[in-house]
């Protein structure tokens, strides 16, 4: 039987860490350009002003959504960052605090009582091993939880516009009016429905098919909500010229 190398391991686990903005960015750069094509599609009778006005709000989306993801997790990172300090201020008063409280976890999980004492008082030996066990067993705290800001924002930009180029590329290349926008959706659809199905597939599901759908399900609402909003304020363009 082959080993498990724990150094591997842990890459894998940062490697995957960023799947959250993957598939985040992928889904709203699909979601979000579909749906302007769509609406401006309903609003706007020329092809190559919808392709205009949807390239820009690619450009846009990508710069902000990766400038959101980035301030976002650097603003979790240093308010779990405090509150970790004020954690690590307070067992170092209270050590003994520490002790009881990781004991009491310890137990919670199954050990005995006995068995936890022994655990707590070998990582006693060692100041820096108890003090992180206790972050993650009693607080859930520890260095994966404070995230890469930098990283995230990077990530979630970048899955923003790869999402985003899929609809818009069949759509610039099509130029038959009702062929374009259609050629946007079925390959809205298709990505979608492979994000999802990538998805259950690394949560190795067996019923990968229906993270697939489920992303399928709300292309389409997104899109035909968008397309109706853009029929229904296609008069107020008219009167306004």
């Amino acid at each position: 039987m082959a080993t498990v190398d724990p150094a591997e391991k842990r890459r894998l686990f940062e490697r995957l860490s960023s799947i959250r903005e993957i598939v985040f960015g992928v889904q709203d750069g699909v979601l979000t350009t579909a749906g302007v094509l769509c609406g401006l599609s309903g609003a706007v009778s020329q092809h190559s002003q919808v392709a205009l006005a949807a390239l820009a709000s690619t450009a846009a989306g990508a710069l902000s959504m990766g400038a959101g993801a980035y301030l976002g997790a650097r603003a979790e990172a240093e308010v779990l960052r405090a509150e970790l300090d004020l954690v690590r201020a307070d067992a170092a008063e209270k050590p003994y605090t520490v002790q009881e409280g990781l004991l009491d976890e310890l137990c919670k999980e199954g050990l005995s009582r006995e068995t936890a004492f022994r655990v707590v008082r070998l990582l006693s030996t060692a100041p820096r091993a108890l003090e992180s066990t206790a972050e993650a067993k009693m607080f859930g705290l520890g260095g994966p939880l404070l995230g890469r800001p930098a990283l995230d924002g990077v990530v979630m930009g970048i899955a923003f516009l790869v999402g985003a180029v899929v609809p818009l590329l069949p759509y610039m290349l099509i130029t038959i009016p009702c062929y374009d926008l259609g050629g946007a959706l079925v390959a809205t659809a298709l990505t979608l429905f492979g994000v999802g199905y990538f998805e259950g597939w690394l949560a190795h599901r067996n019923d990968r098919w229906r993270s697939g759908v489920r992303f399928l399900a709300i292309a389409m609402s997104a899109a035909a909500a968008g397309y109706l909003i853009g029929l229904a304020i296609s008069p107020l363009g008219a009167t306004a010229g």
